[in-house]
């Protein structure tokens, strides 16, 4: 075999040759400057595609709210009656109103610097309920009114009123309580052949302790008075090794001799161990008679009788 080898001739002019080597080496280095000049364009046009700028668009600013006007509390004016219908009109229109012309219209003294009732400045939140009773020896009803500002002070005050349908009513007397704990509303005792009015308070609060006092009045001859006041109702958590009790007194009668007042309570004593399973212990009945005067007011535990 044989093999074929180009030759250069030596005539061929080499000036020929470098030009030609040179126009290739160029159009190679532009192909090659291209490539990289080109390749990040492309690159950034991918991104700009893939992930689009977001466009931010501030929050709006919220529009200022109005402040209200703040009304001063109404005070009970002079052209409006003291009967409990406008009395009761008031105090649901006017919750916080001031009630000390009122007061004073009806010649109620402001309460005492010691005493927790407290109705001599504005109302926080008062509420007017009224109870129908008749309390005294003729056939007319009467009206209690009772007003409370239970939220803020714990103040309950009870109006009793006569003749409210008639247009003419007459205000008979006023009953304030406290009461840190609800109280029970008034109730009715039908005893002695007579009505009597029985109204709650708060008698003493601690740690696990609730106790209420139940105040028997006689409304007669145009006067509320006191006639006399027994443990009506104690709640008390026990802690170990104590028992937990509960007193319910319920009234049995009421009767006035020699200028005595009777009064003859019903009780329920409960002890148990509530601190786990709340297991009952023991439960008795027991009847309590107090002997108060009517004098004074001042009562007494029957011992002999009780």
């Amino acid at each position: 075999m044989v093999n074929h080898i180009a030759v250069v001739p030596s005539h061929v002019d080499t000036a020929l040759v470098r030009p030609n080597l040179l126009r290739i080496t160029v159009a190679v280095a532009s192909l090659i400057l291209g490539v990289f000049i080109g390749s990040p364009h492309r690159h950034t046009q991918r991104k700009q595609v893939v992930l689009p700028v977001a466009k931010v668009i501030p929050a709006a600013t919220p529009a200022a709210i109005p402040e209200l006007p703040i009304e001063e509390e109404a005070e009970y004016p002079d052209s409006l009656g003291t009967n409990p219908f406008d009395i009761i009109k008031f105090i649901r229109d006017h919750p916080s109103g001031k009630l000390q012309k009122l007061w004073k219209r009806l010649g109620i003294r402001d309460a005492r610097g010691d005493s927790e009732v407290n109705f001599n400045y504005s109302c926080g939140y008062c509420e007017a309920n009224t109870f129908e009773y008749n309390l005294d020896d003729d056939a007319e009803r009467e009206l209690v009114l009772q007003i409370k500002d239970y939220l803020a002070t714990g103040s309950y005050r009870y109006l009793v009123f006569k003749d409210c349908w008639s247009g003419e009513s007459k205000f008979l007397g006023n009953i304030d309580v406290w009461a840190k704990y609800r109280p029970a509303d008034p109730v009715l005792l039908m005893s002695g052949g007579r009505s009597w009015l029985i109204v709650q308070s708060t008698a003493a609060t601690g740690t696990g302790l609730g106790a209420w006092l139940d105040t028997v009045y006689q409304v007669s001859n145009g006067r509320v008075k006191p006639v006399a006041t027994y443990l009506a109702r104690v709640n008390q958590s026990g802690f170990y090794p104590l028992p937990s009790k509960v007193f319910v007194g319920s009234p049995v009668s009421c009767e006035i001799k020699h200028r005595h007042v009777i009064l003859t309570v019903s009780y329920r004593v409960e002890y148990g161990d509530y601190s786990s399973d709340k297991v009952p212990l023991f439960t008795r009945q027991q009847t309590a008679v107090l002997r108060g005067s009517l004098k004074n007011g001042s009562a007494y535990l029957d011992v002999g009788t009780s």
